[in-house]
């Protein structure tokens, strides 16, 4: 275990061991639910700001500090309202981790119906050829006039 933790200290600055044998990638899956819970959440927050004649751009600087901010919320809304598409993650590798979050949820009878939600989003998306973009993307499902 300290041979791993010294090896694992060299790449990584955040080392929590989470359980046994598969307890990491199970961690993994989790923080990809939140993740794409919370970029469907900016960008349906930041569609609505937008028809409503509201300055997504500003919401963050508003929000900063409440409960309602988050990393993703500083990061993304501004991006999401300039239609920043510039790839730090894809729209259909999110699949594959919601996908694989469901399979979990499956076989521990956890009921996940924002997940599945989320999930059906992205394939739309994918399905759209959309797939390759980054989260910012997930705008077009809101502003899109043709049908995904």
């Amino acid at each position: 275990m300290a041979t791993a933790q010294a090896i694992l200290s060299k790449v990584a600055s955040n080392q929590t061991r989470m359980g046994g044998p598969g307890a990491g990638q199970t961690t993994k899956l989790i923080n990809q639910v939140l993740c794409g819970l919370g970029f469907l959440a900016v960008a349906e927050a930041t569609a609505l700001a937008e028809a409503a004649g509201v300055d997504a751009t500003m919401i963050p600087k508003a929000l900063k500090g409440g409960r309602a901010d988050s990393a993703l919320l500083q990061e993304y809304m501004p991006r999401f309202a300039a239609r920043d598409y510039r790839r730090t993650g894809r729209i259909d590798n999110m699949v594959k981790d919601l996908n694989g979050a469901a399979d979990l949820a499956r076989l521990t009878h956890t009921p996940m119906p924002l997940t599945a939600l989320c999930a059906e989003v992205h394939r739309m998306l994918t399905a759209a050829g959309l797939g390759g973009e980054d989260q910012a993307a997930l705008m077009e499902f809101f502003t899109t006039k043709k049908s995904i």
